[in-house]
């Protein structure tokens, strides 16, 4: 954020200051980048040299969910770390709202420039990873020209942070980050019929390669009745994450879609 419409002398004396721990996201960062690197290789190796023999398939689905996850939590965590740089801060001022880092100020916004504030309803996840990740408090913070602010729970009382930015902007619409359901409801329709769509081409494209008996007739009228396999074991395992990934897609996004129809009619 660059934003320095409003000069911070001019945003009144210090209410309230609130330190950033952007230490526990590096250190999350190292932790987790490595695990996921180390299991999606080790999955990826493994789903390789599997011939379906060793019916494996469920084992390797952890492994590789795993690996996936570890690399998305150090790559997100490493990237706020960036973001907000060393000694990231957020300062409470009489008249308006601090961003900074041990560098100075990243942005700073009088309380009419802040215009929305969006707290997700389901923003208290609850346990030692939700805290330890910062995700047991989210606010992100939209200012004007269209930026946005994110606040998190690695912020020192960054719930109190966020009601103090409420309670100064009263003007700004308090936003739930589930609007958008509202207006996005033909395309989630249209995306759940892409994924049922998809469920029933995998299933057509299996059943139209099904084991069969390969029946070689010789010179001498003798004939030699070979296995022919279909799919292998190891494609099969694939359409069938395909399609489960497919499933849990179509079924997110008709929940949504129904969420949003019953919104709009409260």
């Amino acid at each position: 954020m660059t934003d320095t419409t409003a000069a911070p002398d001019a945003l009144g004396a210090l209410v309230s200051r609130h330190r950033v721990a952007t230490r526990t996201r590096w250190v999350n960062a190292a932790w987790a980048l490595p695990i996921g690197v180390l299991t999606s290789w080790l999955g990826l190796w493994a789903l390789l040299q599997d011939d379906g023999s060793s019916g494996g398939g469920k084992g390797l689905g952890v492994i590789l969910g795993l690996g996936v996850s570890g690399l998305g939590i150090g790559l997100t965590q490493a990237l706020r770390a960036l973001r907000g740089g060393s000694g990231e801060y957020f300062e409470v001022r009489e008249y308006g709202l601090v961003h900074g880092n041990a560098r100075g100020r990243k942005g700073s916004w009088t309380w009419a420039q802040i215009t929305a504030v969006t707290v997700p309803t389901r923003r208290n996840s609850v346990g030692a990873l939700a805290h330890r990740f910062g995700n047991d408090y989210r606010c992100v913070l939209t200012v004007a020209g269209g930026g946005r602010v994110r606040i998190d729970g690695l912020a020192t009382g960054a719930s109190a942070l966020g009601n103090a930015v409420i309670d100064h902007c009263p003007n700004a619409p308090l936003l739930t980050g589930e609007e958008w359901t509202r207006k996005a409801g033909g395309w989630l329709l249209a995306a759940a019929v892409l994924c049922v769509g998809g469920i029933i081409a995998t299933v057509g494209y299996i059943s139209g390669h099904p084991d069969g008996e390969k029946v070689t007739v010789d010179a001498n009228g003798n004939s030699d009745h070979e296995f022919v396999q279909g799919l292998d074991d190891t494609t099969i395992m694939l359409l069938a994450l395909g399609m489960l990934t497919c499933g849990i897609a179509a079924a997110t996004c008709l929940c949504l879609f129904v969420y949003g129809r019953t919104r709009r009619r409260r």
